[in-house]
């Protein structure tokens, strides 16, 4: 009979299957090329009949368009034009845009030429099956020959195994094919290509190197055919009906293992067929081997290239709450691992509390974090009924969900319960370091919720770096610093947590921990400055590297101490969330690079804040210098002045005293010149007191036991009409029993209580009715003596509270306050042995308050020994 050769020139092996499934009985011989050279070589040198040509495709050197190229060669054959996607470009071959088997048959030979003088004549064999089976046909020549061309093009591993496994499946006609490989440091091989096996079972497609058969392909590099005796078990659960597994060897050493099964179908396979995989198995094995070379290459540039952006975003900065989160982050893109942690060592050794960490992870199924949703409360009741929830420390009583937020430091947690394309039930938990005043609007929830709604499987290849972006978007979103993704499980009782992204930096509690006294060896491991190298499979480790992968939920980790100025300050947590293997040496010697330059960066930092306060005291120091010289200048002026007011205040103050022995007693008179007696020997009083305030030293008046009730009375007959000239109302809370006397010199509490008076009402001016309240307590069991002055005034910022009672500092203008007032009532107050302090309004707290807040009244509380 008369065989038409076609010749499909293509990258696409869907392409390539198309046209052989539909030319199948068709009485053609379909042949494939699988790169631009590949096609022009087999065009020059083989006779065909049609060319089936992919309109996209190019060459990889040179971007020369294959099918241009083609349609310039002097003899060639009747071209058919494939092509996938509309571009705009008018052809003058034919066209055809489907895969379908019918459409394809129908537009090749509708292409093919249909003379009677057939250019291939070809008689019908006369030999036995058996026989033939023993000799390979020009096909699958030709697909070996044109895999092996086009693999040499091929430097990304995945191409190669998705191609490798395509043609094995093709040569030997079965329906499933895959590739397995050994998994780094562990016993199981995992399937790293697959044609044909439904995309769950590969999910978890996992066997052992021993008691499987392509365990023992692998271990023996002897291939294993099985024909049709019974179901085959490849895996746990998975059987097949015929199996032809053989290894992949170079140069005397097991790469993997190359097989395909036929699952339902019953042909068998057989040596032709075993013979077709080994000799493609050698052409994948020199593949794989030039992949892996090229991979090598490739991520030692882009190690160089972590190690030169890990050091310029490291020293990028030197304070510290921008320094950490960089070091964090880029530990996690030098290792190209999905989590880094940063701890320090705190409290004597005791613990490890978590510094910084960030998060890119994605947990494999049978290996997710659980969360037990009994336990949980709040968060089974929001999942139940579908609505999000905010549970916030200060704002939640359950102490299930406060526990939950201690463990991993966090202040608040907003759950939003989401559905995937697959409606598969799932929770999206964002963290928050600083809880938020109210949750995100609805209308941004109901966004998250069509995100995810609409996004594709997460199970297809190459999801993992999307879904991390999409997590990445939905903490944005709600403005967290972490996101979680958690599915629930078929019987509705647990979360499995499947994906986190995002960074913390914690400067204060709470703050995730390790207790160091029930590990021991940790410490050990940090004095010692080892590092802890181990996967979660391992059946020995230590307690400490157990509670490490144990709190980092990871697969595998690589801990290292962070050494500052010659000692062990912490430690760095590298984890894989995904495989199980243990970190290489060059990994660690990169691992520990890193950290060095990172602990570098952090003593720069800590040096240079060290520094800041160094300069801030030193600034502090130079201006308390500064106000003990004005004080001394100050007390040296006191002293003239005193000496020259005090001459005229004698001369007052004598001959008043001479004129009322003149005036009968109770006379007009006599209360006037007893006024100016008093306000005189006042006014000398104040002037003594100014000058042993400024020159303590100096004074030699004697503390003396003083009724503290009667000196405020007397302060407050001063100011009543100072007070009623400015509408202010005088609130006066006074004991009418007596107290317990306060030893201090003569005339100084006098002096408190009026500065403190006369602040109020200078703060009350212009104010809607102002009050100025004044009390007295000592309650009897207790030796102290409290003294409140407060008003109803505009409260003192919470910015100058600290500065308040230092010398010459005022809010006045300039004439009107000298910034002594306050500063003169601490220094009379801790004389006596009292404190002084601000609080809040009175009206809105009872009791005495140590912090002052952004509004409010102000109150001055004195505290006296009671003697």
């Amino acid at each position: 009979m008369t065989i038409k050769k076609v010749l499909v020139v293509a990258g696409d092996y869907d392409l390539v299957q198309g046209v052989r499934k539909g030319l199948d009985t068709s009485g053609c011989a379909v042949y494939a090329a699988h790169s631009h050279r590949d096609a022009l070589y087999i065009i020059d040198h083989e006779p065909f009949d049609l060319v089936v040509v992919d309109a996209l495709m190019t060459d990889r050197i040179s971007g020369d368009v294959t099918l241009k190229s083609i349609t310039e060669l002097a003899k060639r054959p009747p071209i058919l034009i494939y092509k996938s996607v509309a571009n705009g470009v008018l052809y003058t071959e034919p066209v055809v845009q489907s895969l379908q088997p019918d459409k394809l048959r129908e537009a090749v030979l509708r292409t093919l030429p249909q003379d009677q003088d057939a250019r291939v004549q070809v008689k019908q064999p006369r030999i036995s099956p058996m026989v033939t089976d023993l000799f390979w046909r020009d096909e699958e020549i030709q697909t070996l020959f044109s895999l092996s061309r086009s693999l040499t093009e091929v430097l990304d591993l995945s191409e190669v195994l998705n191609r490798v496994v395509e043609a094995a499946r093709r040569l030997t006609n079965a329906e499933e094919g895959l590739i397995l490989l050994p998994e780094t440091d562990s016993d199981q091989l995992y399937l790293r290509a697959k044609v044909g096996i439904d995309s769950e079972v590969a999910a978890n497609f996992r066997v052992k190197t021993h008691d499987t058969i392509a365990g023992t392909v692998f271990s023996s590099g002897q291939s294993m055919l099985l024909g049709e005796a019974g179901p085959q078990k490849v895996k746990t659960q998975y059987f097949v009906n015929s199996l032809l597994y053989v290894p992949i060897i170079h140069k005397g050493k097991t790469l993997g293992v190359l097989g395909v099964n036929n699952k339902t179908k019953h042909d068998v396979f057989n040596q032709r067929h075993k013979d077709l995989l080994t000799n493609l198995s050698s052409y994948a094995a020199i593949a794989i081997e030039n992949a892996r070379i090229y991979a090598q290459s490739v991520r030692r540039a882009r190690e160089l290239k972590a190690l030169v952006d890990a050091s310029q975003a490291i020293n990028a900065s030197l304070s510290p709450e921008h320094v950490i989160p960089a070091i964090c982050e880029q530990f996690a893109h030098v290792l190209n691992v999905s989590y880094a942690e940063i701890f320090q060592r705190v409290d004597d050794n005791t613990r490890l509390v978590s510094v910084a960490r960030h998060y890119q992870a994605k947990w494999r199924a049978g290996t997710e974090p659980v969360v037990a949703l009994a336990e949980r409360p709040a968060l089974r009741t929001a999942i139940e009924n579908r609505r999000h929830v905010m549970m916030a420390r200060a704002r939640h009583d359950v102490p299930n969900e406060i526990g939950a937020l201690d463990r991993v430091g966090a202040n608040a947690m907003l759950c939003i319960p989401v559905t995937t394309s697959e409606q598969t039930p799932a929770a999206v938990q964002a963290f928050y370091l600083i809880a938020p005043e109210t949750a995100p609007a609805t209308d941004i929830i109901q966004r998250i919720q069509r995100m995810f709604l609409e996004y594709r499987s997460v199970a297809e290849e190459g999801a993992t770096a999307h879904f991390v972006k999409l997590l990445n978007d939905v903490r944005t979103l709600v403005k967290a610093d972490w996101v979680d993704y958690a599915v629930l499980t078929t019987d509705r009782r647990m979360l499995q947590t499947q994906f986190a992204a995002g960074s913390a930096v914690w400067l204060d509690d709470p703050r995730p921990q390790i207790d160091l006294t029930s590990h021991p060896d940790l410490n050990e491991f940090l004095d010692s400055r080892a590092a802890i190298n181990c996967h979660a499979d391992e059946e020995t480790m230590s307690l400490g590297a157990a509670s490490l992968i144990k709190y980092s939920r990871a697969r595998s980790i690589l801990a290292l101490p962070l050494i500052e100025r010659g000692q062990p300050w912490g430690m760095v947590v590298f984890a894989d969330t995904e495989h199980a293997h243990r970190f290489s040496p060059r990994e660690t010697d990169l691992a520990r690079a890193t950290v060095a330059q990172a602990a570098t960066a952090l003593a720069n930092s800590h040096l240079v804040t060290d520094l800041e306060a160094s300069l801030r005291d030193l600034k502090e120091a130079q201006n308390r210098l500064i106000q003990s010289a004005r004080l001394t200048a100050m007390g040296e002026l006191a002293a003239a002045v005193a000496h020259q007011i005090n001459n005229p205040l004698t001369t007052i103050v004598l001959d008043t005293e001479l004129l009322l022995l003149k005036e009968a007693p109770g006379s007009k008179n006599a209360e006037i010149l007893n006024a100016i007696s008093r306000a005189g020997k006042r006014a000398a009083g104040v002037v003594r007191r100014l000058l042993a305030s400024a020159r303590p030293n100096t004074s030699t008046t004697p503390p003396q036991p003083i009724n503290v009730v009667q000196t405020v009375e007397e302060i407050l007959t001063l100011v009543h009409s100072y007070l009623n000239r400015s509408s202010i109302t005088l609130v006066r809370k006074l004991p009418d029993e007596a107290l317990p006397p306060v030893v201090a010199v003569p005339g100084e509490l006098d002096d408190v209580w009026l500065n403190l008076i006369l602040n109020a009402h200078d703060a009350l001016t212009g104010r809607p009715e102002p009050k100025i309240g004044i009390e007295i307590t000592c309650p009897p069991e207790a030796d102290m003596m409290e003294v409140k002055v407060w008003d109803n005034g505009p409260g003192i910022p919470t910015e100058i509270v600290t500065e308040i009672f230092k010398p010459f500092f005022t809010t006045k203008p300039a004439g009107e306050g000298t910034g002594l007032g306050l500063h003169i009532c601490r220094q009379v107050v801790d004389r006596v042995g009292g404190t002084i302090n601000v609080g809040p309004n009175r009206n809105k707290a009872q009791r005495l308050q140590f912090d002052f807040p952004s509004r409010g009244a102000e109150y001055y509380d004195a505290y006296f020994g009671c003697r």
